[in-house]
């Protein structure tokens, strides 16, 4: 019994140790590189900077830092012209005249108020009733923030 589990012990032992080794984040390798990229670290992104880079993440991740940028076209791409033909053009009588409608009347808009009523940018006199405004043909509105509403 003894013997198992100083056996299971050494195995632990090893497993921890082999554990740390395998950690590549805390290799030698990964901490030099590390370092040499911190101290080049006010550079920018120069050509040695890249290269510390992608030093770092061999060393520290097994993989590829940056894959290379692709190369920037020397003119711009040629257009492709559209296979799909425009759609046929139906005559339309120019000689019948576009009915138009008038202009919509824009509503009065409250320029200032007191105790008694409001004054609209018309120059119109509206007293108020309640929560209401009466304008001068005697119609009851409503005000919906600077819009007076009168049916």
């Amino acid at each position: 019994m003894l013997r198992i589990t100083a056996l299971l012990l050494t195995c632990l032992w090893a497993g921890m140790a082999c554990a740390q080794v395998d950690d590549p984040l805390q290799s030698p390798a990964c901490l030099a590189a590390r370092e040499r990229l911190d101290a080049a670290q006010g550079q920018g992104m120069t050509p040695q900077r890249r290269a510390l880079r992608q030093e770092v993440a061999n060393a520290c991740l097994r993989a590829q830092a940056d894959p290379p940028r692709p190369a920037r076209l020397a003119r711009p791409a040629e257009a492709v012209p559209s296979t799909i033909a425009p759609p046929p053009q139906v005559a339309t009588p120019s000689a019948l005249p576009s009915p138009t409608a008038p202009p919509a009347p824009q509503p009065a808009q409250v320029t200032r108020c007191d105790a008694g009523g409001c004054w609209d940018n018309n120059g119109q006199r509206l007293n108020r009733s309640g929560n209401q405004l009466v304008n001068p043909q005697g119609q009851f509105c409503t005000q919906q923030g600077t819009v007076l509403v009168c049916p």
